[in-house]
């Protein structure tokens, strides 16, 4: 049954709707992947330093193409990633064969033995059933004194035309959610991207510091707490 379940997914998700986003899963797509989270990764340097590693070890929740790990991984991290899809994972791993890869349904319990100074989840914990669980098992692979970084969207109506947005939630909430698995200093932090130059340069890619609730603009809100 869950073999089933499984290829259903790969079929509707990732060889369907969100190929729409990433493409065929190939050098060209993770370029252009890189410049969209570009921008991101600049916007969370400012209240986490990460534009060098220096050997800390970070875990990706949830990687698609793999373009977060691939830039951590090229500043010096020890990058881990995972993601639910094998087909993601299959193809993350030819374009950075420097990160760990590793097909991981973050629902279920984590069978890795690490432990990670950062986790990050980019635009994951909509999609799942059940975020609290998805969010207790990322905290149980933190060390002590490590970050947690989730970003998803504003529950706008908007946001409800990609099917597998089953679980968009109000800031409030997903702050006390963090809170409730034992995360503190739960910080919130929204902003805007205009994605429209980003195709031809990474560095084109404008970032506004407020929350616009506009459609067609992209404005996820980060989440940063500490264990």
């Amino acid at each position: 049954m869950k073999k089933n379940q499984d290829k259903k997914f790969e079929e509707s998700y990732f060889k369907g709707w969100y190929k729409n986003a990433v493409g065929n899963f190939n050098k060209k797509d993770l370029e252009l992947s890189i410049n969209w989270f570009y921008a991101w990764l600049e916007k969370l340097n400012q209240y986490i330093p990460i534009e060098k590693g220096r050997g800390r070890k970070i875990l990706e929740v949830g990687c698609s193409i793999g373009a977060v790990s691939h830039m951590l991984s090229k500043r010096g991290f020890d990058v881990w990633a995972t993601d639910i899809s094998k087909y993601a994972v299959d193809k993350a791993k030819k374009l950075t064969p420097k990160a760990h890869f590793e097909v991981v349904d973050i629902q279920e319990k984590f069978k890795l033995k690490e432990k990670f100074d950062l986790v990050i989840s980019f635009e994951v914990v909509e999609h799942l059933k059940n975020p609290t669980l998805g969010i207790e098992n990322m905290y149980a692979v933190m060390k002590k004194g490590g970050k947690m970084v989730l970003s998803t969207p504003y529950p706008h109506k908007w946001n409800y035309n990609d099917p597998t947005h089953i679980n968009l939630k109000t800031p409030d909430e997903w702050i006390r959610i963090m809170s409730e698995v034992g995360l503190t200093k739960v910080e919130c932090h929204k902003f805007t991207l205009l994605p429209f130059f980003y195709r031809y340069n990474k560095k084109f890619q404008i970032i506004l510091p407020f929350h616009m609730a506009i459609p067609y603009l992209n404005s996820p809100i980060f989440f940063i707490g500490t264990k």
